[in-house]
């Protein structure tokens, strides 16, 4: 589905330090002496692993990020099983899309302490962006077990479900999530898709009825043109005239250039005796789809759930 690989995108990296750097915004003062008084005290402790991790925040706060770090590696070189340094440098790695070193920082993090939440939510996130979900899919199951409360591992959790075709799991996610933070960023989007996703698999499956169920559900989170076209495949084949005209209307207006709503609309008209108006919806549909040169080729056209399913 074109969601469920979009989606991979969308996945959030959880964070393990108190304030998430977007790079530079001005000159922080705050952050400025906080790191001159940390190098003040390095420079009295160079050997001290913790100050190096407390420095790495500092700079990573600051938009340093190789200083960040390069701090990070100072503080592993003299404690190579230093947890929070691993899941730091794990975290900014990722966050780079450097992936194999966040692996390796990630996996050194949980043999270290093979119970920690961020280490845990880090990897399963990995994994499932890098199509390994029945790997990552534990990972995340084991965090939410231990912190129900990490929003951000269960919506990358039910992002995974819907990779997987688990529709039914990814929906339950994202209710509890929605629950617990309805105005979560992207949540109401994911559910209408799983939403629609699971409507798709129902009508593929020949049940129109419980399919409609779900688009309604989806429309209801979401308005869009692939939503309304199910439900006008669902209602066409309940034979259900009227609504499914409704349906592909709906379609027609959120996007003109729909095709295979044209198609089916100009079908819905033909179908029930308004000549005229089909011809003009197939007329639109031919000259939308050339390859398609005849009235009779575009009548002859089929566009059903296939098309959402591609």
């Amino acid at each position: 589905m074109s969601w469920a690989q979009t989606a991979v995108a969308t996945l959030v990296v959880l964070m393990v330090w108190a304030h998430a750097a977007d790079g530079k915004q001005g000159y922080n003062l705050w952050a400025k002496e906080r790191i001159k008084n940390l190098i003040d005290r390095t420079k009295r402790e160079p050997d001290n692993a913790h100050l190096h991790v407390m420095i790495s925040k500092a700079y990573f706060e600051d938009g340093e990020l190789r200083k960040a770090e390069a701090h990070l590696r100072l503080a592993l070189e003299m404690e190579p099983d230093y947890t929070e340094a691993h899941c730091n440098l794990a975290v900014m790695l990722h966050a780079q899309r450097r992936l194999s070193g966040a692996l390796h920082h990630y996996e050194a993090a949980l043999a270290a302490d093979s119970t920690m939440g961020a280490a845990m939510a880090g990897l399963g996130t990995l994994l499932c962006s890098t199509n390994r979900q029945s790997q990552g899919i534990d990972y995340l199951e084991q965090v939410l077990a231990l912190a129900p409360s990490r929003l951000k591992a269960r919506f990358n959790l039910a992002v995974a479900y819907h990779q997987v075709d688990d529709f039914a799991k990814s929906i339950a996610h994202l209710l509890v999530l929605l629950s617990e933070q309805p105005g979560y960023p992207g949540g109401r989007n994911a559910l209408a898709q799983a939403h629609f996703s699971r409507g798709l698999i129902l009508l593929n499956a020949e049940q129109p009825v419980k399919a409609l169920e779900f688009f309604s559900k989806a429309l209801e989170g979401k308005e869009d043109d692939d939503f309304h076209f199910a439900t006008g495949i669902a209602y066409l084949r309940i034979g259900d005239m009227d609504a499914a005209e409704r349906a592909f209307s709906s379609a027609v207006e959120l996007n003109q250039e729909h095709v295979p709503a044209l198609h089916n609309l100009a079908t819905v008209y033909e179908l029930t005796q308004r000549a005229e108006k089909a011809w003009y919806y197939y007329d639109r549909v031919r000259a939308l789809a050339p390859h398609l040169d005849t009235i009779e080729a575009v009548r002859s056209a089929t566009y059903d759930e296939a098309y959402l399913m591609e």
